[in-house]
Order: C-alpha cells, then structure tokens, then sequence
C-alpha cells in the first residue's frame, strides 16, 4: 500500500484535510448539547470527527471493532484506494 488515509476533525479523507490545514483551520468548536448529553462528557468543547465511521462501516464491522479500529479501517480503506 504506497496511498495516504487518513479520518480526523479536520477532514475525513486526505484532500479535505489537506485543504483544512492550508487554510489554517482550527477543529475545535462548541460541541453541540445533545451529544454532549449523549456521551456523558464532562466537556462543552471539542473536536469531533468530521466523517463518523457509523456512515461508512456495516454494523457487523462497527459491533466487532472499537473506536480507533473503526477509524484506523476508514483510513487503511482509504489508502488502498489510492495505492
């Protein structure tokens, strides 16, 4: 595999973050209160992830593997893609 993955709050694929990063963007916002509620998290602030993995993984795949499996397969896919 010679590509680039890559799922994060400033992008959900390589050229988007890309673009985010030379524009100088920031991810961190108010986080909105439902989800806050939701999560039980101590926090108003954050830097959620700009493509969900429940978007683009099948339930099978989201019940067998954690959080950072989840991205960490986004991104592997990703990659394959380009290489």
């Amino acid at each position: 595999v010679t590509g680039l993955g890559t799922t994060n709050p400033l992008g959900g694929d390589v050229p988007t973050t890309w673009q985010a990063l030379r524009e100088g963007r920031c991810a961190v916002r108010e986080l909105d209160e439902d989800w806050v509620a939701t999560h039980e998290l101590p926090v108003r602030i954050g830097a959620r992830l700009a493509l969900e993995p429940q978007s683009c993984l099948t339930p099978k795949e989201l019940r067998r593997l954690d959080r950072a499996s989840q991205c960490a397969l986004l991104a592997a896919r990703e990659a394959w893609q380009q290489g």
